[in-house]
């Protein structure tokens, strides 16, 4: 399984498991909620309430019918004269009528039939009549406000208690349907953004994992190149640096095997052209000795010939000689030394060359040979002069500076320069531009600046001649 569907599967089930507990939770408080509102004793109240407002709606009237016969009584004792009859007992929520007279008028307005007990009606009254020779004593009383209202909220409370407890089972579905619907979008939610980081983590492990594959088959020159702060973005820069640094050391690792392969060959050759050079120049001159003869012309041309030979041993040695110090492995001094002052003394020394300096003022200490790394500039020197045609106007341009902890060097002429199809075997033994020498120069620089655990490269300068960059190491990396 990839880790993009293991990282998926994990961050599901890490989503998923809480809701098992928290369904479990969330079933149990509604339903111990559920039956705390739903017990027995709660109905047996509420119908003890709706029993009470009957019960107290009973009394007020048999109370309304009390006050009617004690009108009647006093309408019998006034004997027709109503006017004299005492109404100061009269409760004024009370409206009394007498046929078409009223004897009390309070509560006119609501001298409307009885209305039952509900919510939204008008205001409950009570009624109640006796007859009074031939005629009809009317009473009506208006029902305590607050009283109707308690009756109301007591029968509809025990109306939705007992509508709760035959519908238990859909309410109890009806909360906990949106928490499983809340919680199932928020599963989704979840899953869809652990989906996007993800990908996004196992695609830059993917770019990780195919670098690593490309620099195991062969290939320096690949970069996963992640920006971020992140460990896996950290991991990625580290990744770079890491090929570039390989890359770096295995190319050092081939000029050094290329380069001893060189100096092999070279130490091969001066020993067979050493060899016999002895017995040759021993040989030509023992002829000359042992001449004896008288003839003069013959004399000098013996004389001239042996001249030829022994100054043509004589440079053979001095070319076997050449071979041999390119043959020796390098030795240095290393230390650290000030490497502005050693481009200053360079220049100091090119009296017929108009010289140019660029010296970094921050430039850290170098470490290495220093007479060693004199004898480079003094090579790269000779070759700008020889490349300017010795003119008195030529120029030369020496700089230095601070590039990520290292030395920089660079050493730029005003001569023809070097073509680009020449620059990658311009280092090699034994190629040359010019009409004398051996090529070795370039190549004893390199295995020099190599040496140093350095590099040279060669590019077009400012001028349009050559431009060597020599790249040192300082004396804070100097290894043990």
């Amino acid at each position: 399984m990839s880790l993009r569907r293991r990282l998926l599967l994990l961050i599901a089930l890490l989503t998923l498991l809480p809701a098992l507990p928290a369904a479990w939770v969330t079933h149990e408080l509604l339903g111990r909620a559920t039956d705390l509102g739903l017990r027995e004793e709660i109905d047996d109240a509420l119908q003890s309430g709706v029993r009470q407002a009957r019960v107290g709606l009973q009394v007020q009237r048999a109370l309304l019918n009390e006050e009617a016969q004690r009108w009647k009584f006093a309408c019998e004792a006034a004997q027709g004269d109503l006017g004299n009859i005492d109404s100061s007992f009269a409760d004024p929520d009370f409206r009394v009528e007498l046929g078409d007279i009223v004897l009390a008028p309070g509560a006119a307005e609501l001298a409307t039939p009885a209305q039952e007990i509900e919510r939204n009606a008008p205001p409950l009254r009570l009624t109640a009549r006796t007859d009074l020779d031939g005629t009809t004593l009317h009473l009506t009383a208006l029902v305590d406000p607050q009283w109707r209202e308690d009756a109301l909220n007591t029968s509809e409370s025990l109306q939705l208690v007992r509508s709760m407890r035959a519908e238990r089972s859909s309410i109890e579905r009806g909360f906990l349907l949106p928490f499983i619907v809340i919680y199932g979008f928020g599963l989704v939610v979840a899953i869809a953004a652990a989906f996007l980081v993800a990908r996004r983590w196992t695609r830059r492990v993917d770019r990780l994992v195919q670098a690593t594959d490309a620099v195991a088959a062969g290939d320096r020159d690949v970069q996963v190149s992640m920006s971020g702060r992140d460990e896996l973005a950290r991991l990625g820069q580290g990744f770079d640096r890491m090929v570039n640094t390989l890359d770096a050391q295995s190319r050092h690792l081939v000029e050094m095997e290329t380069m001893a392969g060189w100096r092999e060959m070279a130490r091969a050759l001066a020993h067979e052209v050493k060899n016999p050079l002895t017995p040759i120049q021993l040989t030509v001159e023992e002829m000359r000795e042992r001449y004896q003869g008288d003839d003069p012309a013959y004399s000098k041309l013996l004389d001239e010939c042996t001249r030829i030979v022994i100054d043509e041993v004589a440079s053979l040695r001095e070319v076997v000689g050449r071979f041999r110090d390119f043959s020796r492995p390098v030795e240095l001094q290393r230390k650290p030394f000030d490497a502005n002052a050693l481009l200053r003394d360079i220049g100091a020394m090119q009296r017929d060359m108009q010289v140019e300096l660029d010296l970094a003022d921050d430039l850290p200490p170098a470490f290495g040979d220093q007479d060693r790394l004199r004898q480079v500039l003094m090579n790269l020197a000779s070759n700008a002069r020889e490349a300017s045609d010795n003119r008195e106007t030529a120029r030369l341009g020496l700089s230095s500076s601070n590039a990520a902890g290292q030395v920089v060097l660079v050493f730029e002429d005003d001569g023809p320069g070097i073509h680009p199809s020449e620059r990658a075997q311009v280092f090699e033994p034994y190629r040359t531009g010019k009409k004398t020498g051996l090529g070795l120069g370039l190549a004893l620089v390199k295995g020099i600046i190599l040496a140093h655990e350095g590099s040279i490269e060669v590019e077009e300068g400012r001028w349009g001649g050559a431009k060597f960059v020599i790249v040192l190491p300082t004396a804070n990396k100097e290894k043990p």
